[in-house]
C-alpha cells in the first residue's frame, strides 16, 4: 500500500490508475485537512465486499473457518463431476 498526496495524485493521475488496475495497487491519496481516501482496483473491492458480506453472518463465518480448517488438515474428499 502506498501514501502519496492529493498532489502527486492530481499530477499523476492516469499511471496511478493503471498501476492500481495492473498491479492491483493500493494507493492512499492524503489530504491536508481532510480524511484521506483509498483507491484500489473494482475486482479487488468486489472481493473485499463479498468477503464482509460472508463473514457478517456468524453461523456462515463459522462453517467457512471450519471448512479453511478441513482444508488446512488435509481432511478433504476428492469428488469426480
Amino acid at each position: 500500500m502506498r501514501h502519496i498526496t492529493f498532489t502527486e495524485a492530481r499530477t499523476n493521475f492516469a499511471n496511478i490508475l493503471n498501476q492500481v488496475s495492473d498491479d492491483a495497487d493500493t494507493v492512499v491519496i492524503t489530504r491536508r485537512g481532510s480524511r484521506d481516501v483509498v483507491m484500489l482496483d473494482a475486482d479487488e473491492y468486489s472481493s473485499m465486499v463479498e468477503t464482509l458480506y460472508l463473514f457478517s453472518n456468524p453461523a456462515n463465518a463459522a462453517h467457512i473457518e471450519a471448512s479453511l480448517a478441513q482444508l488446512d488438515s488435509g481432511d478433504t474428499v476428492e469428488i469426480d463431476v
